[in-house]
């Protein structure tokens, strides 16, 4: 657990960025106002628009935080020559990054339960230049990569990977055990490696 001196010692900008992440994920983005991340912050109300001018632009920021080292890591894997090996290693970050991030998918599991325009701020920002990315990632992908059959193959890659995580409470709490550890999360990788080996083959 951080300290309250260790927490006061971060950047102001850092210390928002957290507790709203928190607060978006539990709640969504309807559900969170700015006064409750500033008091879960330890500011005054008016002192947060010091460094974001909106809740909007907060939110945006969170998922900017999130997602942005996630893209960076498949457009330099989607710059390596296409192999089997490449394909998988991509599926590895993506489980890695969830795992690492759970509550990424709670965010993009609130969106998506409302419908709103966050949802189409997370469509038009990040995800579809993400399915766009996944073809670039296979082996020969055919001309309709997002149409046709390799369109399905990402959906259900994206749906395990995230359905994994936002019910890793809902497992925890059944099973006993820790979904997000280290060898659980191994485990299922290895799971989607065979998975990917077969698209592949």
């Amino acid at each position: 657990m951080i300290s309250p001196h260790t927490q006061s010692a971060r950047p102001t900008a850092v210390r928002i960025l957290d507790e709203a992440e928190v607060l978006f994920a539990e709640r969504g983005y309807q559900g969170t106002s700015l006064a409750q991340v500033a008091d879960r912050v330890g500011i005054r109300g008016p002192s947060l628009f010091n460094h974001f001018k909106s809740k909007s632009e907060l939110y945006e920021a969170v998922l900017q935080r999130l997602l942005d080292p996630f893209f960076q890591v498949l457009d330099e894997l989607a710059a390596l020559p296409a192999s089997a090996q490449r394909n998988q290693t991509a599926v590895v970050c993506m489980m890695e990054h969830h795992a690492a991030h759970p509550r990424l998918a709670c965010l993009i599991q609130q969106a998506v339960l409302a419908g709103d325009e966050q949802l189409d701020l997370l469509i038009e920002r990040w995800y579809r230049p993400f399915f766009s990315r996944l073809p670039t990632l296979m082996p020969d992908p055919p001309a309709d990569a997002v149409h046709g059959e390799t369109a399905a193959s990402i959906m259900a890659f994206n749906s395990l990977i995230l359905g994994y995580v936002t019910l890793a409470p809902l497992h925890r709490r059944l099973l006993g055990t820790e979904p997000l550890s280290g060898e659980a999360v191994e485990q299922y990788l290895g799971l989607l490696r065979q998975m990917t080996a077969s698209q592949a083959d």
